[in-house]
């Protein structure tokens, strides 16, 4: 019964959660859609997990190549949500290649259960579960087939970890770079509950799938403290999934991207004092949504040379450099009128919430605004 309670669970949140996720996914919140198909292939694995555990071997010989295709899609397809949640361009050439492992298990491993008798895939799963001895040619052979899965799953949960963290430093860079304002994406708790998800399945996920099948079918309690860890995790990636705004601009380099030579010091020296002239007369930044799209097109230049002008020329990228106008303005404020409630300083000074002026005034000031405003 605790088999069927811990792994239901699961596959319920995964269900729901995929559900949820596709329904409410649009042009504008296609990472929905992204990630409603990771919980779809979680939800496959899952139910692979509930037919084997629980023998209903008679279905399971018929699902066993999709259980194993949903394994080795499983990061594939995470990796490829957090794609969607900066925007950057998905090309399907090009992540065809992430789930070639998956098709080629699922093929191999539908060949060789077509090709098995029933007492030759009931040794192959005795095997699985109960490490029984393997007693003939095709069972062995089904065994090397989810073994050498197991293997490949083990490389995938190191590279894949590796590549996310990786590109969720390259989307965290580019975005200091073109945004003045995070707090419509949800950033902060993307973050964190993005590489909080990553750790905490990697990790268990590592050490599950090490051990195998054998271990989590004898010890129930296990099985449960996996499935409990596993759901609380579905259900959190999923309101995040439902709350976070992905970015609407393609952060990825295009057309407009430059070459460091051919650009020359007096062009960026002209730019920035552009920049500086048009930052102090029209004010800007009072925009909470201010990026640097917006303006490239009012100096009549392009976002990759305004970008350009600020890292090499001002020292900062450019959600620090508009940052730094607004806590002027907040500082003038404070100290012009110090009766004017904390809330009213940040809206007046173009921040988009009470809690990231609070955050940035105090990463520059050294002191929360409150404190600033008692000193004077």
């Amino acid at each position: 019964m605790i088999k069927i309670i811990a792994i239901l669970s699961t596959l319920f949140i995964n269900l729901y959660g995929g559900i949820i996720l596709i329904a409410t996914s649009n042009k504008k919140y296609k990472n929905r859609f992204f990630l409603g198909l990771f919980f779809f292939n979680s939800f496959l694995l899952f139910v692979g997990h509930f037919l084997s555990f629980n023998e209903y071997w008679v279905i399971f010989r018929y699902f066993d190549f999709i259980f194993l295709a949903s394994l080795l899609a499983f990061y594939p397809l995470y990796y490829l949500y957090i794609f969607s949640a900066f925007n950057f361009k998905i090309a399907p050439t090009k992540w065809i290649y992430h789930f070639i492992p998956s098709i080629l298990i699922a093929i191999l491993m539908l060949i060789a259960t077509g090709f098995s008798s029933w007492d030759c895939y009931l040794n192959y799963m005795n095997n699985n579960l109960y490490n029984s001895a393997l007693e003939s040619t095709n069972a062995t052979i089904l065994a090397y087939l989810y073994k050498g899965s197991r293997v490949f799953h083990l490389a995938q949960i190191v590279i894949y970890v590796f590549l996310t963290i990786h590109y969720i430093l390259k989307a965290k860079k580019r975005m200091n770079d073109l945004f003045s304002n995070f707090d419509m994406y949800q950033i902060r708790y993307f973050y964190i509950v993005t590489i909080s998800f990553i750790f905490l399945m990697a990790i268990p996920g590592f050490f599950v799938t090490l051990i195998g099948r054998t271990p989590l079918n004898t010890n129930g309690m296990l099985l449960f403290y996996m499935c409990l860890l596993f759901t609380l995790l579905y259900l959190i990636l999923s309101i995040i999934g439902l709350v976070q705004v992905p970015v609407s601009e393609n952060l990825e380099a295009n057309g407009e991207e430059i070459i460091d030579e051919e650009i020359y010091q007096n062009e960026l020296k002209q730019l920035e004092h552009d920049l500086k002239l048009y930052f102090n007369k029209n004010k800007p930044w009072l925009n909470p949504q201010l990026n640097i799209w917006d303006v490239a097109k009012q100096i009549g230049t392009n976002r990759s040379y305004i970008s350009k002008a600020i890292n090499d020329q001002i020292g900062c990228n450019f959600n620090q450099f508009v940052n730094n106008y607004r806590i002027k303005e907040a500082k003038k404020l404070l100290k012009k009128v110090p009766e004017i409630p904390i809330a009213e300083i940040s809206e007046l000074s173009g921040f988009g919430s009470v809690n990231s002026f609070i955050r940035i005034f105090k990463s520059i000031e050294k002191c929360t605004p409150t404190k600033f405003k008692k000193r004077l």
